[in-house]
């Protein structure tokens, strides 16, 4: 999918979500603090929301941001989870999807700081249990 495409599905989504909502396209530029116009190019594919705005689409709209983008039937984290936990309950493998697609959401800097916060996590539990 091309930079463009993605546009107009993000937007599809985006105005898909708020008519659940019942909103304008006026309200949720309030709730957001853009305006109406704005939603509307969203909404048309004409621009994309940067970052900060998919975060509060998603916070008006209470849905997670991968809600607005395309799933392909290999993007079933969940299902590769299980497949590797014979051991683990819901709750963890439930969490370690969570971790997957808070990872996938983020972008450059932000990406690497949460990756090596993690890895941080996961050295100093190994060091603490040798």
């Amino acid at each position: 999918m091309n930079e463009k495409d993605l546009a107009i599905f993000v937007g599809k989504k985006i105005r898909e979500y708020r008519k659940k909502k019942k909103l304008t396209q006026k309200e949720l530029g309030d709730i957001i603090g853009v305006k109406h116009n704005t939603i509307s190019n969203y909404e048309t594919g004409t621009i994309s929301p940067e970052q900060d705005a998919l975060f509060a689409l998603s916070r008006a709209l209470d849905i997670s941001i991968d809600d607005l983008f395309p799933h392909s039937d290999e993007d079933n984290d969940l299902e590769k989870a299980l497949s590797f936990s014979d051991d683990m309950d819901l709750n963890d493998i439930d969490f370690l999807n969570k971790l997957i697609k808070q990872t996938k959401s983020l972008k450059g800097d932000e990406r690497k700081k949460f990756i090596d916060n993690i890895r941080f996590a996961v050295e100093y539990f190994d060091r603490m249990n040798k």
